[in-house]
C-alpha cells in the first residue's frame, strides 16, 4: 500500500510539473493599440494624441525589461499594434528576433509630432480581428489539474478508510 501511494505522489508531481509550464508567460492587460514611451516624453505623447482625437494608449516604462516583456506581448496577440518612441534599441532587437511582428512594430528612430502624428494615425486605422477568447484554454488546463489532484486526493482517502 506505501508503495501505491508513492506512485500515486511521483505521478501527481509529474503531472502538475508538465502542467504548470502552459501559461507562465502572464496575461496581457495592455489595449492592443499602444505606444512605448519613457517617463520624459509619455505625456507629451499623450497630449499629443488627445490633441489630435487619436484614441491610443499611452504607457510609460522605466526599464528595458519592461519594454521587452511587453513587446513578448505581441507574439500571442496578433490585434497588438505597437508604437515605439523610446527603448528603440529594445525594439529593434526584439523585431530582428520575431520579424513575423514587423507589420504591427513601428519603431521611431526620428521622434517627432509630424511622424508620431502619422503612425498614429496609421494605427487607429487598423481594425481588429476578434480571434475569440483566450479564456478558454485556462479553463480546460484547471479542470485538468483539479481533476488530477481530485483523483490523487480521492484515491488517497478510499486507501486511508480500508
Amino acid at each position: 500500500m506505501n508503495n501505491r501511494i508513492k506512485w500515486i505522489t511521483i505521478l501527481l508531481i509529474i503531472s502538475l510539473l508538465s502542467v504548470s509550464a502552459v501559461n507562465a508567460h502572464g496575461v496581457d492587460v495592455t489595449a492592443d493599440k499602444m505606444i512605448i514611451a519613457s517617463d520624459s516624453d509619455g505625456q507629451a505623447v499623450k497630449d499629443l494624441a488627445d490633441k489630435n482625437n487619436i484614441n491610443i494608449s499611452v504607457y510609460k516604462f522605466t526599464s528595458n525589461d519592461e519594454v521587452k516583456h511587453q513587446l513578448e506581448h505581441m507574439l500571442n496577440n496578433s490585434n497588438k499594434y505597437i508604437i515605439v518612441v523610446d527603448y528603440q534599441d529594445v525594439a529593434h532587437e526584439f523585431l530582428n528576433n520575431h520579424p513575423e511582428v514587423k507589420d504591427r512594430l513601428i519603431i521611431l528612430d526620428d521622434v517627432n509630432d509630424q511622424s508620431l502624428l502619422n503612425e498614429m494615425n496609421k494605427v487607429q486605422g487598423q481594425t481588429s480581428e476578434n480571434t475569440g477568447s483566450n479564456f478558454i484554454l485556462p479553463l480546460i488546463i484547471g479542470i485538468v489539474i483539479g481533476l488530477i489532484i481530485g483523483v490523487g486526493c480521492g484515491i488517497l482517502i478510499m486507501k486511508k478508510k480500508t
